[in-house]
């Protein structure tokens, strides 16, 4: 079984064209499934439009949690996965510039593969962007090569929220970051771990609806820190 973890916060606009998208995704899942939304203390009815738009599945393969306050989407993929039962986690992201149908084959991957992670990496040499703003490509890529010097890896993408966990290999890649740093942190710990992960190529792109909720300055600031703690352990190790 795999649980699909869709943290939410603010998504009340494009809510109709995500489930649509899910509905899609379904008709080729072959493996049973269930839905973990989190709404990551929204301002807006994103919490009301959920229990409508599935109200005939919660309780059997629909979850809707919702988080008091905003705390980031790392401690929302925690409380999803918490409230899971999957054998397999993925994490995706509600404002669908990944295509949800994407897990299908990366489902496959995992199996076939037996690799403990497989994330969308749209700067893989075969992955792409499509209407994606500069900054945020130069942000995403310069961090991943700064992530490769210091760990000396050889991963093209760190940032990417888009992936499937084996429910063990999440559970043991503790990450304590409540916000998108997450994503590099799992990343980091899984590979200091051994853990077999594998980059699927993806097209990124622009949102439909909203505004991006990631503060850069924040981010970037956030990143360096989490690099200066990564460096002074590996010196002291």
């Amino acid at each position: 079984m795999i649980s699909i973890v869709i943290p939410c916060f603010n998504e009340e606009e494009g809510l109709e064209h995500l489930a649509s998208k899910l509905k899609d995704l379904e008709q080729d899942l072959r493996e049973d499934h269930e839905f973990v939304f989190v709404d990551d203390g929204s301002s807006d009815s994103t919490y009301d439009r959920l229990r409508s738009l599935y109200r005939d599945r919660i309780g059997n393969d629909v979850k809707v949690v919702k988080h008091a306050k905003n705390t980031g989407v790392g401690a929302a993929i925690k409380t999803g996965a918490s409230n899971s039962r999957g054998d397999y986690i993925a994490t995706i992201d509600s404002d669908c510039t990944y295509e949800p149908s994407y897990l299908v084959k990366m489902l496959d991957i995992i199996k076939n593969e037996n690799a403990d992670i497989v994330t969308a990496s749209p700067y893989h040499p075969k992955g792409s962007t499509l209407n994606v703003p500069a900054y945020r490509l130069f942000l995403s890529r310069n961090l991943s090569n700064l992530y490769n010097i210091v760990v000396k890896s050889k991963f093209y993408t760190y940032t990417s929220m888009f992936r499937i966990y084996k429910r063990e290999a999440l559970k043991n890649s503790y990450f304590r970051s409540d916000g998108f740093l997450a994503m590099a942190e799992i990343l980091i710990k899984a590979r200091k771990k051994g853990l077999k992960i594998v980059e699927y190529p993806a097209t990124l792109k622009v949102r439909q609806f909203g505004s991006s909720h990631a503060k850069s300055l924040k981010l970037i600031r956030e990143h360096l820190c989490f690099i200066m703690r990564t460096l002074l352990r590996k010196e002291n190790a």
